[in-house]
């Protein structure tokens, strides 16, 4: 069955049975028991509202694998038009050092808010779990603002 959870002025988020959210030093972290990977949420305010979602979602998740050093090619972003909003995404792999990673970032764009939802996890492990947390992804829609 699920539940349902609202950021007050963010999002809600529909959580399949067993996974929990924990807020931790200004974002969210979903976990479910026994779970291999981590989730986080990060809640952004856009400074440059002028640009439509999809490319302003585009140019949140560029800039900040540019801030971490993380090499990328461009072309590996995929970017959508969802309407009122838009979402990019990436995939990539780090396998330098004992301990590879999988990453796959989204950003989810409205007209003044943006969301960047990371997954972590061992590549290994991405059959099923990547699957879970993009129908995760996938459900979750921005609060209405005010004034909408």
């Amino acid at each position: 069955m699920g539940r349902k959870i609202t950021y007050e002025r963010w999002i809600n988020l529909y959580l399949p049975d067993g996974w929990v959210d924990r807020e931790d030093m200004g974002y969210v972290l979903l976990e479910k028991e026994g779970w291999p990977g981590m989730v986080q949420l990060s809640f952004i305010e856009r400074d440059d509202v002028r640009m439509r979602p999809s490319e302003a979602a585009r140019m949140l998740l560029e800039d900040t694998l540019e801030e971490r050093d993380v090499p990328f090619p461009r072309e590996a972003i995929k970017a959508e038009d969802r309407g009122d909003t838009g979402m990019a995404t990436v995939d990539y792999t780090y396998k330098e050092g004992d301990q590879p990673a999988h990453w796959r970032i989204w950003f989810i764009v409205d007209k003044t808010r943006a969301l960047m939802v990371a997954y972590i996890c061992d590549p290994e492990h991405d059959i099923p779990y990547l699957d879970e947390v993009g129908s995760i992804v996938a459900d979750i829609e921005f609060v209405p603002h005010a004034n909408d």
